[in-house]
């Protein structure tokens, strides 16, 4: 290598580990800490996190009644903090927050379990509750009214489910999904992305012990999707996130893909420890250039369907 090379990627180097602390640091100024929250978006991202695992816990059919009370605590203590605060407890989150707690309080009574504290602390909050929280039930599309249906009807007749049938699902029908999602649109269609089908129960549960979501349901999860994006396929210091954008917009088309084949799915974070990822990376022999964007859980549709409600708030737009 000449001295020139060495020099400009020497400064190279420089600069991607500069962009890199960059946002590292914008991260941590602005991302949201566990029980610490400085801004009304962090209070809304962290209250609809803490009632969506309280949400998803109702959702369970082997429900344990007072399941979740460390979440419980959890959610409590953030709305507490946020009412304090002086924000405004007339905003979607808050209300649906106060729905979830309703509703876990009557599932809770429905299984003999009153807590009476509970009970009292919630209705000391202030504000009113909507109907948002809570759980759905719901009959999951046949292939002929899958294919009836406009984009409307079908991206609304999608739910991620946590309860599945014990008929495996079809090879073939999780391979025709791959190859339909493969129209996802990539940078200069590139399409860096890969996926792993994991059918071997052992494999399978050992992956999912080093997830940190699939907790109360994972053992009914048929076959495990793994989506990587692979670095080889990148070449700008720009594009140092590009195969998560990239690897992200294909696991939505892939979801959509197995919706459309009838098949149930829920998505899982790639968000691993550091011991973690080693673990996944060892089991699965993932190759070093390979990032993990997500892991997709499927089955089949159980013959009673129910999920949590996981309502959304009106998007938040600009035209400028």
């Amino acid at each position: 290598m000449s001295i020139k090379s060495f020099i400009n990627s020497f400064v190279k180097g420089i600069r991607i580990r500069g962009e890199y602390k960059k946002y590292l640091e914008k991260y941590n100024k602005y991302s949201f800490k566990s029980g610490y929250c400085k801004s009304k978006e962090q209070y809304e991202a962290s209250i609809t996190r803490w009632y969506h695992t309280i949400e998803k816990g109702l959702a369970y059919t082997d429900y344990r009644a007072g399941f979740g009370k460390g979440n419980v605590d959890a959610l409590l203590i953030e709305m507490k903090n946020y009412v304090s605060q002086g924000y405004d407890t007339d905003t979607y989150f808050y209300k649906t927050a106060l729905s979830v707690l309703h509703h876990y309080i009557l599932k809770n009574e429905e299984y003999g379990y009153m807590n009476k504290e509970l009970v009292d602390i919630v209705s000391h909050f202030p504000g009113e509750s909507n109907d948002e929280g809570g759980i759905l039930k719901f009959t999951p599309a046949n292939k002929e009214q899958i294919n009836s249906m406009d984009y409307q009807k079908f991206a609304k007749s999608r739910h991620s489910i946590r309860h599945f049938s014990c008929i495996p699902v079809d090879i073939k029908k999780v391979k025709n999904a791959i190859k339909l999602a493969q129209l996802t649109p990539s940078a200069c269609n590139r399409q860096g992305w890969r996926v792993r089908i994991i059918s071997d129960k052992v494999v399978l549960k050992n992956v999912l012990l080093n997830q940190n979501g699939n907790r109360g349901f994972g053992k009914e999860i048929d076959k495990l999707l793994l989506v990587t994006a692979d670095l080889r396929y990148f070449n700008y210091e720009r594009e140092m996130f590009q195969a998560y954008i990239d690897g992200g917009m294909y696991a939505m088309n892939l979801i959509n893909s197995l919706h459309y084949e009838c098949i149930g799915t829920i998505p899982l974070s790639g968000s691993l420890t550091e011991q973690q990822e080693i673990n996944v990376r060892n089991i699965l022999k993932l190759e070093d250039s390979e990032i993990i964007v997500l892991f997709i859980g499927i089955g089949n549709y159980p013959e009673n369907c129910q999920t949590t409600k996981s309502s959304r708030h009106q998007p938040k737009m600009e035209i400028i």
